[in-house]
């Protein structure tokens, strides 16, 4: 792959231009985003949905752990797919042609290359939102009412279960007396 600097070359617009160009013939030829199209593709709120959990819906990313653009799509997933027509990796193409590709990822390998993310927005093969089933619905499990017992709380009574009484002798001398108090 060629580095170009980031500030050479040609400006955004021209290369929005040219895409727009590309993807035009593209279409009228019947090839590359004609399967985006199709009667089994899923609906761009689907694919914003995954986008949204596999990257918090930012379509330009490219976060350095080997996966890129807003669908998180591996090097050689969107190379073999066909996205290097568009770009060297998925966070330097549009979203639309993101979308293209993943299309045809959902046709090859079905809804399993986003295992989680595409449970959480409803995509199936098929490409359109799976009704909800039973599994997959939670159910609302009824709490069972469980009466409390009410405990009284227990007195806790000195060690000393008596007291000291003063007596006095008839001489005047002074002695304690252990008195047991019941309780």
């Amino acid at each position: 792959m060629r580095y170009t600097p980031r500030h050479s070359g040609a400006s955004k617009r021209v290369k929005r231009i040219a895409t727009v160009g590309l993807t035009t013939a593209a279409l009228a030829m019947g090839g590359g985003i004609a399967a985006a199209g199709s009667a089994n593709a899923a609906s761009v709120g689907t694919w914003d949905k995954v986008a949204a959990c596999e990257s918090g819906g930012r379509w330009n990313i490219a976060t350095g752990n080997g996966y890129y653009g807003g669908l998180q799509f591996s090097r050689s997933t969107w190379l073999g797919y066909g996205g290097g027509a568009y770009a060297p990796t998925a966070n330097r193409a549009s979203k639309a042609q993101q979308i293209a590709i993943a299309e045809r990822v959902l046709a090859g390998q079905g809804p399993g290359a986003w295992p989680v993310c595409s449970r959480r927005a409803g995509l199936t093969r098929g490409g359109a939102a799976a009704p909800a089933s039973r599994s997959t619905v939670r159910k609302a499990v009824a709490k069972k009412v469980v009466k409390k017992r009410v405990v009284k709380k227990k007195r806790y009574v000195a060690k000393k279960r008596y007291v000291l009484k003063k007596r006095y002798t008839r001489s005047g001398k002074r002695y304690y007396v252990r008195v047991y108090v019941r309780r």
